[in-house]
């Protein structure tokens, strides 16, 4: 985040505005609780479906990993703040909406941010059944998904 906040500010004219949108938690959330993780653990319980049915190896499932990182409010804040480049005029957490109407939307959603990750270590082969069994599995579960 540093290094991206040190280019943005060669970029920014004097007196010019960044909006910046990141993925993050509020602050008393536990992360485990988050809509994020939340997510993955459907993903890895469909993973885990697809392996004791012998769809997928269970040793290509342990080597698999999302190096991603949501940030909450105050870790944002002290990058910013130590940066000094910029400083922070507003700052607002989107609300995430997972309404029954909008969950085969967001499992759409889901699928095309992370079918390629999943096609490059599992293999085209998959995805359908994956994310059939995510969106199936989202649908059983959407009340922890509000």
């Amino acid at each position: 985040m540093e290094c991206f906040l040190h280019a943005r500010a060669q970029e920014t004219v004097h007196g010019g505005l960044m909006v910046l949108v990141t993925p993050g938690y509020l602050a008393d959330t536990p992360p485990s609780h988050t809509l994020a993780n939340v997510t993955y653990q459907i993903l890895g319980s469909c993973l885990i479906d697809m392996a004791r049915k012998g769809v997928v190896n269970e040793e290509k499932i342990d080597s698999f990993n999302v190096p991603i990182y949501y940030v909450c409010p105050r870790e944002l804040e002290d990058v910013v703040e130590q940066n000094g480049c910029f400083s922070i005029e507003i700052m607002e957490h989107l609300p995430t909406m997972m309404e029954s109407d909008t969950i085969s939307k967001n499992s759409k959603h889901v699928r095309a941010i992370m079918e390629g990750l999943f096609m490059q270590h599992f293999g085209e082969e998959i995805l359908d059944e994956l994310f059939d069994l995510f969106h199936t599995k989202v649908k059983e579960q959407d009340s922890v998904l509000e």
